[in-house]
């Protein structure tokens, strides 16, 4: 059963290899070598070995700080900077080991990985070549460029990101702002691709639409983000440039799953808007006392409430509990691999802190959440299926 092997794979490896690397001093590989073995044991089910490998990660947090070894921050460093996407790596490259056919078999990623590794070269048989579909390619570069330029300089003016030289403890640092380096191109990569996949032919190129996007984020974004970046002159504007293609990346996966499972899709245009809304709460100044007493709370519900609805709803049309729990797991993993490429940075700043553990905790728990309504919407489908069967064949018998 893919579940109790996705479960397996995130509760006991990944926890084991975040430990035993962090101890060595090399904890960068955690994220890709759970990938790998998810991708190995979990064939013929690429969306659940990615979400279990995501998932994982945020099992390997917690088992070892529970446990006492401090692998947060270093999992989400490069050469002792921020902005390692070790866990979204992996995702990636569990989603395309598990992909991966078996010898002789048909592959299980037709029409768009073609166009981007090579198209008309080597179509193997059984995959029917489709012409790219430049409209919605194009439309997905365009959004991505849009999205991204708007999102930088909307953050910047409202004080979402400062970019500036901090004193400890007195305000939002810079590990902040270098989240958000990565959460605005992915967001904006997300919701290009899924715009773009409303378009003809754009949601059968489920791998060029959003490597568009992220194109188009990185061409639009890249030099906005870094001339930003120069504003705080204690650290390396470069290390902002890295975070934001390292973000579009993880937005490009996302949007990649969100084609192929169109349920996804709206979980991840969900959380994409939570977690602006959550940003926005914690913007500076000083809202209304009744507004920041019912904000609150909302936001933590929140967050559950969209993966509950999303899973069941999915699971509903599908009649089927997998793509329930797809859907329902998507927009909280989006989130966790954004705030995990960093780390929560305890000593900087509440800005950075706060919202990683949230992101965290909805990520840990989410999958129970989408698993109990995906279950349930199942289950009352059915009864309801049968009960319109049971009263149609009524009908039938008592009529002349």
């Amino acid at each position: 059963m893919p579940i109790l092997r996705a479960a397996l794979v995130s509760g006991l490896p990944a926890p084991a290899a975040a430990a035993l690397l962090t101890l060595a001093g090399r904890p960068e590989p955690a994220g890709p070598l759970t990938g790998v073995l998810a991708g190995l044991l979990l064939r013929g089910s690429p969306a659940a070995a990615a979400l279990a490998t995501l998932w994982g990660g945020a099992w390997a947090v917690l088992a070892t700080e529970l446990a006492g070894i401090e692998t947060a921050d270093a999992m989400g460093s490069w050469l002792e900077w921020p902005g390692w996407p070790g866990w979204a790596v992996g995702a990636v490259l569990a989603y395309a080991l598990a992909a991966r056919p078996m010898p002789g078999g048909v592959p299980r990623m037709p029409g768009g990985i073609w166009h981007v590794l090579g198209r008309g070269r080597h179509v193997p048989d059984g995959v029917r070549r489709s012409p790219l579909p430049v409209a919605a390619v194009t439309v997905a570069a365009g959004a991505g460029a849009a999205l991204v330029a708007g999102q930088l300089a909307a953050a910047q003016a409202a004080g979402l990101t400062l970019w500036t030289d901090y004193h400890a403890y007195d305000g939002p640092g810079w590990y902040r702002d270098v989240t958000s380096a990565l959460w605005y191109p992915a967001a904006s990569v997300v919701l290009a691709s899924v715009l773009a996949g409303r378009l003809r032919g754009g949601r059968e190129a489920w791998a060029a639409v959003p490597v568009a996007a992220w194109l188009g984020a990185a061409l639009a974004g890249g030099p906005l983000q870094y001339t930003q970046a120069l504003g705080a002159t204690g650290d390396p504007p470069g290390v902002a440039l890295l975070a934001s293609l390292a973000g579009g990346g993880i937005g490009a996966a996302a949007g990649a799953l969100a084609l192929r499972h169109p349920g996804a899709g709206a979980g991840l245009v969900c959380f994409v808007v939570l977690r602006t809304l959550q940003a926005l709460d914690r913007a500076p100044g000083e809202w209304p006392e009744p507004v920041e007493a019912m904000a609150d709370p909302l936001l933590l519900l929140a967050p559950f409430v969209v993966v509950a609805v999303v899973a069941a709803r999915a699971a509903r049309r599908a009649a089927r509990r997998g793509p329930g729990l797809v859907a329902g797991l998507a927009g909280p993993l989006l989130v966790w691999a954004v705030y995990a490429a960093v780390g929560p940075r305890a000593y900087d700043h509440s800005t950075q802190s706060d919202p990683y553990l949230q992101a965290l905790l909805t990520a840990f728990l989410a999958p129970a959440v989408a698993l109990a309504a995906a279950q349930l919407a199942v289950l009352t489908g059915r009864s309801g299926s049968s009960g319109d069967a049971t009263s149609h064949g009524t009908s039938t018998r008592r009529s002349p």
